[in-house]
């Protein structure tokens, strides 16, 4: 797996050709980008988190980090997490692959590819510029995941209006975001420094949880690859944090297998899609 930095930023040429509309809104998103910890941070003051909820559309935002960990630990004929994007590109209307990240290519990611885009399903993603992704089939969509899913890259999955501004869609309730994201240049690197309404936006997994076993060597592997900063290292042993996100990058991360991912709800997978379904309609 890749746990790497970024370097100075690239800029691709797609921006060029894309309509007027949709160069401003992704000249707005690199906006963002370059100072998202500087935004993060603004969430924190009264007032202005307010204006920032609003704007987030938070009551209505909702993600999640579905992990890809191989030995984690399933309830007895339980399918993979995997399975519940699977379902919502299988059931959505529209599918559309963006020919570049956005955080990659602005942050200048020197592991994954600028070109590997993220996935946005649904209705709303008819609205989106070719210019800026291409408009696949069901089968290319599943493809795709399950290529990001080979690289190491954690999907996130659910609504955010942010996106749908920056690519032009005017119904966020009908555009579904699937953030194919690595751990160095998405914007979530910044999470952990913005106000705890805005942290919340983020929803771990029904029924997952991650605890560290007796083979920990306290390496700290598991801190360096923790975008929310809920990893720690105490009296030599990792220790897991309250606010963890469930995204499951420690577990690969540890090269002695003392991470453990648990999901103990036979039901997590109804519940999620339930959950998520409530936000944004894919069909």
């Amino acid at each position: 797996m890749h746990f790497g930095r970024c370097r100075n930023p690239v800029r691709g040429t797609t921006i060029s050709k894309m309509s007027f509309i949709t160069r401003n809104a992704f000249n707005h998103l690199t906006f963002v980008l370059k100072y998202k910890d500087v935004m993060a941070r603004m969430s924190n003051i009264p007032g202005v988190k307010q204006l920032g909820l609003i704007a987030l559309d938070a009551p209505r935002t909702n993600l999640t980090y579905i992990p890809i960990y191989q030995d984690l630990d399933l309830p007895p004929g339980t399918v993979a997490p995997i399975n519940i994007i699977e379902q919502f590109i299988e059931s959505a209307s529209y599918h559309v692959i963006l020919n570049r990240c956005p955080c990659r290519s602005e942050m200048g990611c020197k592991d994954y590819e600028p070109t590997f885009g993220c996935t946005f399903v649904g209705e709303g993603a008819r609205q989106i510029d070719p210019a800026v992704g291409r408009h696949v089939t069901k089968s290319e969509a599943l493809e795709h995941l399950h290529h990001a899913c080979e690289m190491g890259l954690v999907s996130l999955v659910g609504k955010f209006k942010g996106d749908a501004i920056a690519l032009g869609v005017r119904d966020h309730s009908r555009l579904m975001t699937i953030c194919h994201c690595c751990p160095c240049c998405c914007v979530s690197t910044s999470l952990h420094l913005a106000s705890r309404e805005a942290r919340d936006i983020l929803v771990k997994l029904e029924g997952l949880s991650i605890e560290v076993g007796d083979g920990c060597a306290g390496c700290g592997k598991c801190v360096e690859v923790c975008m929310f900063k809920q990893m720690s290292v105490v009296d030599g042993k990792a220790v897991v944090g309250e606010e963890c996100k469930g995204c499951g990058r420690c577990a690969m991360a540890c090269k002695q297998g003392a991470v453990k991912i648990t999901l103990d709800n036979a039901d997590y997978m109804e519940q999620a899609i339930s959950r998520i379904s409530g936000t944004v309609e894919v069909g």
